[in-house]
């Protein structure tokens, strides 16, 4: 046997000791957070789990009326409500309504000895939980999820701005946030596929002025009548101008006049028994369906050909019907103002009686004939409506009438 001299067994005790402590049983283990979590400068916006990333930053098509073609910020879909924190400690240098993105808060920051800003926005009440000026920390409460502003559900729209907000320029989100420790694709719920289209297709809201730059001082191209089909590029835009191209020609158009759907100019109502919705405006167009009596229309283009023909939308189908058979609401009135101010209409029947109140049973005063003019005294009540002719005055059944000249 060796004999292990006195020193020899002071080291190998103290070896013995240190192993010991070195590996503890496996019950006593405790799994501590990161070392450098603290010591990040950024926290994520809104809790683990509680969102989805839906449309990044970078160019896309308009997904509603008047928004951005070049999307500055990242979206995260979540729950109305939902706690919305500072990204970074700085100070709140807006808090409250603004244009376009409801409710905003916006704060500055110093970091890594850059000045950046961060924007929050469509929360609820952007100044309920701060106020301009105030200081606020990392990760603090400074907002509620919501859908203000041009917004279609609750998300959290988060910009950060590189050199400060409006002076500098917008940088990536995820990459601000993923190159300091905070990767946001991990942490939610589910992540949308990050793609981009590689043409849009928009609509004019209303009648507008198609031009060839962005801006009123620039000559226009054509006048360009409501629902009229656009082409475009994704990220194509100059600030609040739209560039599109119609019919081979390009050229501007200001962003509240485009829109990624059609746009109702108005509704109306099917007078006849069966009105046919055509595919062109003339009664040699292909019949694309039949539209029964009271069904709600709307307008997509007012009037054609004088207002003979309207360019209607019914169930998701587009087509072309005769006006004359179109009525202002369910009681049956087709009537239109005239520039002076009074209004008038046409009867659209053989014979039309004119009685000395609002029923059926009240005394005929007179019978109109077809394309007979009478002027409407009243708005239409119950069906009936209160009408003069040739210095009479009596009530006439309103879906009887027609708002152009039969």
């Amino acid at each position: 046997m060796v004999q292990l001299s006195s020193l020899s067994r002071r080291i190998a005790a103290l070896l013995l000791a240190a192993a010991v402590v070195m590996v503890p049983a496996a019950a006593d283990v405790a799994v501590a957070p990161p070392a450098d979590a603290a010591a990040r400068p950024v926290a994520a916006p809104l809790k683990n789990d509680t969102y989805v990333l839906s449309s990044y930053y970078g160019p896309r098509c308009m997904p509603v009326r008047s928004a951005s073609a070049f999307h500055r910020g990242q979206d995260l879909g979540a729950a109305r409500g939902t706690d919305v924190r500072a990204v970074a400690g700085g100070t709140v240098r807006r808090a409250g309504a603004v244009r376009g993105f409801g409710q905003w808060v916006v704060v500055d920051h110093t970091i890594d000895g850059v000045r950046f800003s961060s924007l929050y926005a469509h929360l609820i009440d952007g100044d309920r939980r701060v106020t301009a000026g105030q200081r606020v920390s990392k990760g603090q409460h400074i907002g509620d999820v919501g859908s203000t502003g041009t917004s279609t559900s609750p998300h959290l729209h988060l910009e950060i701005w590189r050199g400060g907000y409006g002076t500098g320029r917008t940088v990536d989100p995820l990459r601000f946030l993923e190159r300091r420790g905070i990767d946001l694709t991990t942490r939610s719920i589910r992540n949308y596929s990050r793609s981009v289209p590689s043409s849009c297709r928009y609509y004019t809201a209303a009648k507008v002025n198609f031009r060839t730059g962005p801006g009123t001082g620039y000559r226009v191209i054509r006048e360009l009548q409501s629902n009229v089909t656009l082409g475009a590029l994704p990220g194509d835009e100059s600030g609040v101008w739209r560039k599109v191209t119609r019919s081979g020609r390009t050229g501007w158009i200001h962003r509240d006049y485009v829109s990624p759907g059609y746009t109702s100019q108005g509704t109306r109502y099917v007078l006849a028994g069966s009105l046919n919705l055509r595919s062109g405006p003339s009664t040699s167009h292909r019949v694309k369906r039949a539209l029964p009596r009271d069904a709600k229309v709307a307008l997509l283009r007012t009037g054609y050909r004088n207002g003979v023909w309207q360019r209607v939308r019914h169930g998701g189908t587009n087509g072309w019907v005769s006006a004359r058979y179109l009525a202002l609401n369910r009681d049956g009135a087709s009537i239109v103002p005239k520039p002076s101010g009074r209004t008038y209409a046409w009867v659209d029947t053989s014979t039309l009686n004119l009685r000395s109140g609002p029923s059926a049973s009240d005394r005929v005063r007179l019978r109109l004939r077809r394309e007979e003019r009478v002027r409407q005294l009243e708005r239409v009540t119950d069906g009936w409506v209160k009408v003069r002719h040739d210095g009479r005055t009596g009530y006439v059944a309103a879906r009887h009438l027609t708002s152009s000249r039969p």
